[in-house]
């Protein structure tokens, strides 16, 4: 890497040493249970609490360090300092810098963090909500997202036994302390990310080039918006997608190469993305005792969502 990106490097790796508090908290005592809703922009947000002034937040597994906009910010009392710290953060695929500041209380549920710190977000808009909140702050054993009753069941036992469903247990393996488990794409294994701070699936373009079956596999394709205005993005299509013994087929998916695979040194290895547009389609259990991810199916057959179709083998 060159010398910016070797240095870029170094402070984001350097993040994540701040934010290993937020990794890996005390597995807390009891249960909780918090609603969530998806937007438009297919993003799941939850209401949080910021010094007693309640705001929206992404809920992302993904996320490694919080984040506060400004005008949630600004509603709680809360301003940057004279000379404040920089922390780099991945954000919607890219690694950028934003100042420090001091909460003094956030809440999610009945669960309180006091006295942390956030990355203060004043000049890039996410969709939905300028607000991250990492699920790894959660002290529970089991996060339990029911998307069918759109409620997250926290817990510090083993994840709840569904009747009559099939239950896909996937090893959770570590890279940066974010939580990945492999895939297949045309046979192809990957890695996945598990990120429900994410709208939209995509593989980078590893993954994509050994997935490929033909030439044409791989193609762009123009998307026209409200305006008129054109947005050039690449496809690839598969004849199929597995969960390890959940199937998808005929699976287009967008092909993206998001910085933050640089930094933790796979960019050249094939990984995807695994945003809501997929992960609503399961019961998702992650038990972080354990390092497993459960998916569960409906023992009724496969399960369609927003045009997506399961099976299990």
């Amino acid at each position: 890497m060159e010398e910016k990106s070797v240095t870029r490097a170094r402070k984001w790796l350097a993040a994540l040493a701040m934010s290993l508090t937020l990794q890996a908290p005390a597995i807390a005592s009891g249960s909780d249970e918090v609603q969530f809703e998806i937007t438009d922009t297919g993003h799941l947000v939850v209401t949080v609490h910021v010094n007693d002034r309640t705001s929206l937040a992404i809920l992302d597994t993904a996320a490694t360090f919080p984040i506060l906009d400004r005008e949630t910010a600004n509603a709680a009392a809360i301003y940057l300092p004279e000379v404040p710290e920089l922390i780099d953060i991945v954000g919607l695929g890219e690694v950028r810098t934003f100042p420090l500041v001091q909460i003094g209380q956030l809440a999610l549920g009945t669960f309180e963090l006091e006295e942390l710190r956030a990355a203060y977000n004043s000049k890039v808009r996410f969709p939905s909500t300028g607000n991250v909140f990492p699920a790894s702050a959660l002290p529970y054993r089991t996060l339990d997202f029911d998307f069918e009753r759109h409620r997250l069941l926290m817990y510090d036992r083993a994840p709840a036994s569904i009747r009559g469903a099939h239950v896909e247990r996937l090893p959770i393996e570590r890279h940066g302390g974010l939580p990945f488990v492999k895939v297949r794409v045309n046979g192809v294994e990957g890695l996945a990310l598990v990120d429900t701070g994410a709208s939209l699936s995509y593989v980078n373009s590893a993954f994509a080039q050994g997935a490929a079956r033909s030439s044409d596999a791989i193609r762009s394709i123009e998307l026209i918006g409200a305006t008129g205005n054109a947005t050039s993005i690449t496809v690839l299509h598969s004849r199929r997608f597995e969960l390890g013994s959940v199937k998808l087929d005929r699976f287009d998916v967008v092909v993206s190469n998001p910085e933050f695979l640089e930094m933790l040194g796979l960019e050249n290895v094939p990984v995807m993305v695994l945003g809501i547009d997929i992960l609503k389609a399961f019961r998702l259990q992650i038990d972080r005792e354990k390092e497993e991810l459960r998916l569960v199916l409906p023992g009724r057959g496969p399960l369609a969502q927003a045009g997506i179709s399961f099976r299990a083998r």
